[in-house]
C-alpha cells in the first residue's frame, strides 16, 4: 500500500479515536466509578486508610485523590468534579498510548506500532474513562513495561527503578498484581546484561517502598488494630473472598464456553472458505493447486470475518458488555501460533508485553470474583503483543492488506460500540444510546455527564433534598442494595460508614467499625428507597432492620423521592 494511503488511514483512525475519547469523557459512569470517586473524596477529606476506611480498593485512591485536590484548590467546589476526572482519565490514557507508540516504533514497522497503541487506547476494562482501579491497573502495567523495556534497550538504571515504582503503584491499584514481580525478575534474568545488580535494584526499590508503607500503617494504627480492621473489611466484602475452588470451577466453565465458541466459529470459517474456494475456482481467481498455506489463510480470514460479524450483532443487542473478549482471546491465540517467527528485538518486545499483560490478567482472576470474559481486557498488553507475530508470521504473507482491513473493521466496531452503547448511572446493564432516553446531569458532582433519564432525575431530585435536610459537617452513612454513593460529595459531610462500596454488605462487622471509630457514629442514615418504599435488599436484611429499630432509634424519618432519611436527633 502506498505511503499516502497509510497516512489517510492514520488520520481517519486518529480522528475516530479522539471522537471516542470525547464521548467517553461525558458518558459511562456506573456504580463502580462512583465508588472510586467517593472513596477518593473520603481520603481527601482526611479519613485514615485502614482505620477509618474499610474499602477493599482503598490503596487505589491516591491518583484520583491528587487530581480531586487540584480541582478543589482551583474551584473550591465538587460540582462538575466527575466530568473533570473523566477528562483527566482520557488524557492519561491518550498520553500512555502515545508513549507506547513511540516505544513500539523503535522496534516495529509504523503500521504495527500504530495499531498496537490504537488498540490500547480503544479498550478499557470497564468502559470508564476516569482513574478507576481497573484502569489504573492497566495504566501502571503499561508504564512498568515502558520503563523496563526502555531500560533493557538503553541500560539507564533510573528507568529500572522507575519500573519498580510503577509496579508498586500497580500493586496498590490491584494487590494481587504482586505476581507480576516474578515475571519481571524472569525477564531480567533473560535479557539483563548485569542480572544480579538489576534484580537487587528492582527488588530493593519494591521492598523498600513496601516496607515504608506497611511500616507506616503498623506504627500509626498498631498491629492489633490493623488486624482487626482487615478482618472487619473482609467480613463486609464477601464477593472478593470467594473460595478459590469455586472460582476455578467457574473459570473452567468459561474456558469450556471459549472452546465451544472457537470450535463453532472455526468450523463455520472452514465451511465458508470451502464455498469461497469453489466460487473462486469457477471464476478463475483461485487455482486448485494452491498450497496448503493459502487455504489456511483463507480459512483464517473467514474465521475473523465471523468473529467481527458476531461482535457487530452483539453491539446491536446492547447485551453482554465484554463479548469482544472472544476476539481478544482469538488474537492472543493467533499470536501464540505464530510466535516462532519472532527473533531479536521483536521477540523481546513480544515477551515483555505478554509476561506483564498475562500476569496482570491472572492477577485479576486471583483477586476478584469476576468471570473470565470481563477479566480479559485487564491483560490488554498481552493482546496487543500478539499483533507482532500475526503481522510477521506465515499467516500474514500475501494477505497483509486483508488483515489490515480486518483490523480497521475491529477498531471501527469498537468506535461504533462507543457511540451506540452507554453505561447508565442507575446500576443497570449497558443500554442503547439511540433507543434510550438520555439526559444531562445539571447539578452536583456529576454535572455535565450524559446518562439515562432516570440517572439524571435521581441527581436532579436528590441534590436539593440534601441541601435542605443535610447540614455541613453531618456524619452521613449511605446504604442500599447496589448504591449510588456520589451523595457524599453533595454537601461538606463526613462519611460515617465503614465503606463507600457500591455493592455493600451489612452485618455485625459494622459495629466493630464504630467500636474502633466511635466518632464516626452516624448523625444521618440515607437509605435507598423510592417514594417511601425502602429498597428490597435493605428490607430483607434482618440485622440492619433490627439495628435501626432497636439501637439507632432515629427520632425523625423523612421520605424523599429516591432516599429515606433517618435522623438520629430530630431537626
Amino acid at each position: 500500500m502506498k505511503l499516502k494511503n497509510y497516512r489517510l488511514i492514520y488520520i481517519i483512525l486518529t480522528i475516530m479515536a479522539v471522537f471516542c475519547g470525547l464521548i467517553w469523557s461525558v458518558t459511562n459512569i456506573g456504580y463502580d466509578g462512583e465508588y472510586q470517586i467517593s472513596m477518593s473524596y473520603r481520603l481527601l477529606s482526611g479519613d485514615r486508610m485502614f482505620l477509618e476506611m474499610w474499602e477493599p480498593h482503598q490503596t487505589s485512591a491516591f491518583l484520583p485523590t491528587i487530581l480531586m485536590w487540584i480541582y478543589e484548590k482551583i474551584f473550591h467546589t465538587t460540582k462538575g468534579i466527575v466530568l473533570y476526572l473523566q477528562i483527566c482519565g482520557i488524557l492519561i490514557r491518550g498520553t500512555i498510548a502515545v508513549l507506547l507508540y513511540r516505544i513500539f516504533g523503535r522496534a516495529l514497522k509504523k503500521p504495527v506500532a500504530y495499531g498496537m497503541a490504537l488498540l490500547f487506547f480503544m479498550i478499557s476494562p470497564k468502559d470508564y474513562a476516569l482513574p478507576e482501579f481497573a484502569n489504573m491497573q492497566l495504566w501502571y502495567s503499561a508504564l512498568v513495561f515502558c520503563c523496563l523495556y526502555t531500560y533493557l534497550r538503553s541500560g539507564k538504571r533510573m528507568l529500572l527503578a522507575a519500573a519498580a515504582v510503577f509496579l508498586c503503584l500497580e500493586v496498590l491499584a490491584y494487590p494481587s498484581c504482586l505476581i507480576v514481580y516474578p515475571g519481571i525478575i524472569g525477564l531480567l534474568v533473560c535479557y539483563s546484561e548485569d542480572r544480579k545488580k538489576d534484580i537487587l535494584l528492582f527488588t530493593g526499590v519494591c521492598a523498600g517502598l513496601g516496607i515504608i508503607m506497611g511500616g507506616y500503617f503498623l506504627l500509626t494504627i498498631g498491629p492489633d488494630t490493623f488486624g482487626r480492621c482487615l478482618e472487619g473489611m473482609l467480613a463486609l466484602e464477601p464477593s472478593h473472598t470467594v473460595g478459590m475452588g469455586a472460582r476455578i470451577l467457574e473459570y473452567l466453565k468459561d474456558v469450556a464456553k471459549v472452546i465451544l465458541v472457537f470450535l463453532t466459529v472455526g468450523v463455520g470459517g472452514f465451511g465458508i472458505s470451502r464455498i469461497l474456494r469453489v466460487i473462486f475456482c469457477r471464476t478463475g481467481k483461485w487455482n486448485n493447486k494452491e498450497d496448503i498455506g493459502a487455504k489456511r489463510q483463507l480459512w483464517f480470514l473467514c474465521t475473523v470475518g465471523i468473529f467481527l460479524a458476531g461482535f457487530f450483532l452483539n453491539i446491536l443487542t446492547a447485551e453482554n458488555r465484554t463479548a469482544y473478549s472472544f476476539i481478544l482471546l482469538f488474537i492472543v491465540m493467533a499470536g501464540l501460533w505464530n510466535r516462532k517467527v519472532l527473533a531479536g528485538e521483536e521477540k523481546r518486545l513480544y515477551l515483555c508485553l505478554s509476561v506483564i499483560g498475562g500476569l496482570g490478567f491472572l492477577a485479576t482472576l486471583i483477586l476478584s470474583d469476576m468471570p473470565l470474559f470481563p477479566s480479559v481486557a485487564y491483560g490488554l498488553l498481552a493482546v496487543i503483543a500478539a499483533l507482532i507475530p500475526i503481522s510477521g508470521g506465515e499467516i500474514s504473507k500475501g494477505i497483509r492488506k486483508e488483515l489490515l482491513f480486518c483490523f480497521i473493521c475491529f477498531v471501527a466496531l469498537l468506535a461504533f460500540r462507543c457511540v451506540y452503547i452507554r453505561t447508565p448511572m442507575t446500576g443497570r446493564g449497558q443500554i442503547c444510546s439511540i433507543f434510550s432516553d438520555l439526559s444531562v446531569v445539571r447539578v452536583g458532582p456529576a454535572q455535565g455527564i450524559i446518562t439515562d433519564e432516570k440517572g439524571a432525575c435521581i441527581h436532579r431530585d436528590s441534590y436539593p433534598e440534601w441541601k435542605e435536610w443535610i447540614r455541613p459537617g453531618d456524619k452521613v452513612w449511605i446504604i442500599g442494595g447496589v448504591v449510588d454513593t456520589l451523595g457524599y460529595l453533595y454537601e461538606d459531610v463526613e462519611v460515617a460508614g465503614p465503606s463507600t462500596m457500591s455493592t455493600p454488605s451489612y452485618n455485625s462487622a459494622v459495629l466493630e467499625y464504630w467500636q474502633l471509630n466511635p466518632d464516626k457514629y452516624p448523625d444521618v442514615i440515607v437509605a435507598e428507597s423510592y417514594m417511601g418504599n425502602l429498597a428490597y435488599e435493605l428490607q430483607i436484611n434482618a440485622w440492619l432492620q433490627s439495628w435501626l429499630e432497636e439501637e439507632y432509634q432515629p427520632e425523625q424519618v423523612i421520605d424523599g423521592i429516591y432516599w429515606k432519611y433517618y435522623f438520629r436527633k430530630k431537626r
